[in-house]
């Protein structure tokens, strides 16, 4: 894991979480606590009330939020922001780990595999995304740190705006050193890019 934390030490600041910043109502899943002990993902404090923003991967705008967040960050999925009840068709065991613009990245806790679903829907239809936590975590610094590596130029000067194509295809390479294969990294690029 200390790879994986020396990449994600490009995208913010860091520091090792314990569980107990953990304020859900069952144990916290052993894998997301190893994640969060060893690498913990913190991001600049917001202010004292709110706490740490969290870090967001670069080119992909991947959130994930600090521990002490994960379970406020359940709110809008498990049940509703506003009134609080439950959402009906919420699994109770899938735990949000991470968005994509409000669309979430869930860790099936039964079965380790995370999941990917897009909001907006009416209902939660969720994908299999990737195996595991590590393979997302190391899948998404890879393609961060690809971005991250272009700097001011990541981005066209043209009407499109969008990531220049030879960005692109460093991040789909460094994806698919870590997935074992470039199939697998244009999977998982076009279903971030919506």
């Amino acid at each position: 894991m200390q790879d994986l934390r020396d990449r994600f030490a490009a995208f913010g600041p860091l520091q090792a979480q314990d569980e107990n910043d953990w304020q859900g109502p069952f144990p916290l899943p052993a894998v997301v606590a190893r994640f969060y002990a060893q690498v913990g993902p913190l991001g600049h404090e917001i202010n004292a009330k709110v706490g740490h923003a969290g870090i967001t991967i670069p080119g992909l705008e991947v959130w994930i939020p600090p521990l002490q967040r994960l379970w406020s960050h359940q709110a809008g999925y498990r049940w509703h922001g506003i009134s609080g009840e439950p959402i009906d068709d919420w699994p109770s065991n899938w735990l949000v780990i991470a968005d994509h613009g409000a669309d979430p990245f869930m860790l099936d806790m039964d079965d380790g595999r995370i999941l990917f679903a897009q909001h907006g829907r009416g209902h939660w239809e969720a994908d299999v995304f990737l195996d595991d936590l590590p393979t997302l975590m190391a899948a998404l610094a890879a393609a961060g740190t690809a971005y991250a590596d272009a700097g001011d130029d990541l981005y066209s000067d043209d009407e499109d705006g969008g990531i220049r194509v030879e960005h692109d295809e460093a991040a789909l390479q460094a994806l698919a050193q870590v997935l074992g294969s470039r199939l697998e990294a244009e999977c998982v690029l076009e279903s971030l890019r919506g």
